[in-house]
């Protein structure tokens, strides 16, 4: 909902999104999609908890709602520590579980990840695909990735590849397979 689709149609919650005004899609997008990018995209201004509120505070949340939720994701993400710190103070890897948390704010139903292990080391790509992995099952999130690594694919429960457009292949799986965390 960044962009119009070529044809078809996009439709969320019975909602063609096509219907929609500007500022109609921004509401739905913010209340029901969560963004994970490659880059993090913090602001590097504020701090770990602000970053975590941004959204939350862009959509008019109540503030004791906010501090409450800052709190529960900061701890989800295994950050309440660095709460306080400034994106600059942080590893790849904290600031990736940052961008996971601020994304969770608004409570979204789908979390739309773009290379979120791009940045990251190995080791660092599957303590963030384990997160991503928890909140599927712990929070019902639906997760859609895009990767270019096959050991990210493998965490998937279903994997489309698309080269140059075309749909190469498209896949159940059994979900997380054992060999993705060796």
């Amino acid at each position: 909902m960044l962009d119009n689709p070529t044809h078809g149609s996009v439709v969320l919650d019975g909602v063609d999104t096509m219907t929609l005004t500007g500022n109609e899609l921004a509401r739905l997008r913010g209340k029901k999609i969560g963004f994970v990018f490659q880059t993090f995209n913090l602001y590097p201004t504020l701090d770990v908890s602000e970053n975590i509120a941004l959204p939350m505070r862009i959509h008019e949340f109540d503030d004791a709602l906010i501090k409450e939720r800052v709190e529960r994701l900061t701890g989800l993400v295994k950050l309440g520590h660095r709460a306080r710190h400034m994106p600059s103070q942080l590893s790849g890897g904290e600031k990736q579980r940052v961008a996971v948390a601020r994304a969770l704010s608004t409570m979204p139903e789908i979390i739309l990840a773009d290379e979120p292990t791009g940045n990251l080391d190995s080791k660092t790509s599957l303590e963030i695909m384990g997160l991503l992995e928890e909140l599927h099952k712990n929070e019902k999130k639906t997760i859609v990735l895009v990767t270019h690594d096959h050991a990210v694919a493998a965490f998937a429960e279903r994997v489309i590849e698309i080269k140059d457009g075309k749909v190469l292949r498209d896949e159940r799986t059994r979900g997380p397979r054992k060999n993705a965390r060796k």
